[in-house]
């Protein structure tokens, strides 16, 4: 997602940015990674300032103060997860004139190389396919589908040869993702009770549950693929935020929250294979943490908490250019 380099001397110029577009920032910690974000969608996708929303989840921000004053920052006073965060972003990108799409994107998109730019390109794709099929209501940079064993779902690569290089998934990360007005003018937000863990794949379900089509850019897809697998995502993130084994509470809500895919989503099987899964994730397990991550979230999740547990969130952002890293800094409140 980042811009291209010109060469020395030469008069670089942003593409135009499509018609009707609002990009969200969704951004926790990670001021560097979200900096880089702001700045590719202004210099590689054309974007206005007022066109860009940063959110920012409790603590963190933008790494340059001049672009946190030409943009729209939205700060909320705690950290209330991705799904709470991407609502007030949806809500703040909707209020903007003449907003038919909101482009969600994660802190960290930039560390995956999507096509840049790519917003004018999917936008002319999305309405020459209008026509046809349910209303699209999310075109997402990289998508999954479900293989039959209850929430466990792999990545789609698209082979070249679908009408206008869009596929059907069933779900995906938040990514990089537009979605259309019509979902939210139809009441279909994303669900804050969830927190953090599998609340982005609800969302994209209950998009799908509500008659929108759920489609993948082959050509990001393609593109990125090598970064879908385990290894792949490992090799992206390792030099500038820690991976997933690092942050062990992660575990905690993915244990938990699959019991409310299950009740939402899924059929009584798909409890059978959560725990199923879970047995080999405890086999598998780096830390005491992590098994303990994991227990603790089996049992809170069969017995139906959802929301945030204090004991399991993110302590370190990114890592800086000197290899140090970004924590928890003085809370800056909405203003």
């Amino acid at each position: 997602m980042t811009g291209g380099q010109g060469s020395k001397g030469e008069d670089r110029r942003a593409p135009s940015a499509p018609e009707g577009v609002t990009a969200v920032i969704l951004t926790h910690m990670r001021p560097g990674l979200a900096g880089n974000v702001a700045r590719s969608l202004l210099d590689g996708e054309g974007l206005a300032p007022d066109r860009i929303v940063v959110v920012v989840n409790g603590v963190g921000g933008l790494d340059d103060p001049v672009l946190e004053s030409r943009v729209r920052m939205v700060r909320l006073a705690r950290n209330i997860g991705p799904a709470g965060g991407f609502l007030a972003g949806l809500v703040e990108a909707f209020s903007v004139p003449g907003t038919e799409w909101a482009y969600l994107c994660e802190d960290d998109v930039g560390l995956f190389a999507l096509p840049a730019p790519r917003l004018g390109d999917v936008i002319g794709r999305i309405e020459a396919s209008a026509a046809d099929g349910p209303p699209i209501g999310a075109v997402t940079a990289y998508g999954r589908t479900f293989v039959g064993r209850g929430a466990h779902t792999v990545n789609l690569v698209p082979p070249p040869g679908s009408p206008q290089n869009l596929t059907p998934v069933d779900v995906t990360c938040w990514g990089a993702t537009l979605i259309s007005r019509a979902v939210v003018d139809a009441g279909v937000l994303p669900d804050p009770t969830w927190y953090f863990g599998l609340e982005d794949f609800d969302y994209f379900c209950r998009i799908r549950e509500a008659g929108f089509a759920v489609l993948v850019d082959d050509v990001a897809a393609r593109q990125v693929a090598g970064t879908q697998t385990p290894e792949g995502r490992e090799s992206a993130l390792r030099d500038r935020r820690p991976n997933d084994a690092a942050e062990a509470w992660r575990a905690y809500y993915h244990a938990r929250n699959s019991f409310a895919l299950a009740r939402r989503h899924g059929r009584p099987i798909w409890y059978a294979w959560h725990l199923a899964y879970s047995a080999r994730q405890l086999q598998k397990a780096r830390s005491r943490s992590e098994r303990s991550a994991i227990l603790h979230g089996l049992w809170d999740g069969a017995r139906g908490r959802m929301g945030e547990n204090p004991r399991y969130v993110r302590s370190v952002g990114e890592f800086g250019a000197d290899g140090g890293s970004t924590a928890g800094g003085p809370l800056r409140v909405a203003r």
